[in-house]
């Protein structure tokens, strides 16, 4: 079947109402370096760049069976797009905060002797914490933090994508956080 004919709309539906793979690569095909492109100036950054496009199409395929499409299929995707900015904006407003508290209860607990016995209790009940992550989230957050490794070196140590990895840390710093707040 020569697939290239075909409208973006005739792709679609095939691809909700037959699971067709190939439609799916042909729309893939037609797209993804226009998406990449966006998502490389965008984020200034060639692999979260590849990486978001890789979730965006994947997201895409789990999706068909309940796709809704008011516009263009690129108009659709290029609001697919915009989502995933948005989500990461927020994951790094919320890292960053994460890093600042971290920062000032260090600082905070380093300043007396008996902040420094709160500070080793807080360590000690942040690693029982960490020990109660999903085993393949705290293995990701230990390798970042104890290793001092990259999210690019975790990913391809555990062979994952970096947002992968980048997810899990910033999901790992989130259960922290909340820990943190209980206190």
């Amino acid at each position: 079947m020569y697939l290239k004919a075909f409208s973006d709309l005739v792709l679609v539906n095939q691809l909700k109402a037959e699971d067709d793979r190939a439609a799916f690569n042909e729309l893939y095909l037609r797209y993804w370096k226009v998406i990449y492109d966006i998502a490389a100036k965008k984020l200034q950054d060639p692999d979260l760049a590849k990486d978001v496009v890789h979730d965006l199409f994947v997201e895409l395929w789990y999706k068909r069976h309940t796709l809704v499409i008011h516009t263009t299929f690129a108009g659709y995707l290029y609001t697919m797009l915009n989502h995933r900015f948005i989500d990461l904006q927020r994951k790094k407003a919320v890292h960053t905060r994460a890093q600042n508290e971290l920062l000032k209860t260090h600082e905070t607990a380093s300043e007396s002797v008996h902040d420094s016995f709160i500070y080793a209790e807080l360590e000690t009940r942040l690693m029982h914490r960490i020990e109660h992550l999903p085993p393949a989230m705290r293995q990701i957050f230990l390798l970042s933090r104890q290793e001092q490794l990259s999210p690019q070196e975790i990913a391809e140590r555990l062979s994952l994508s970096t947002q992968t990895v980048k997810n899990q840390i910033q999901n790992a710093l989130l259960r922290l956080k909340e820990f943190q707040m209980e206190k």
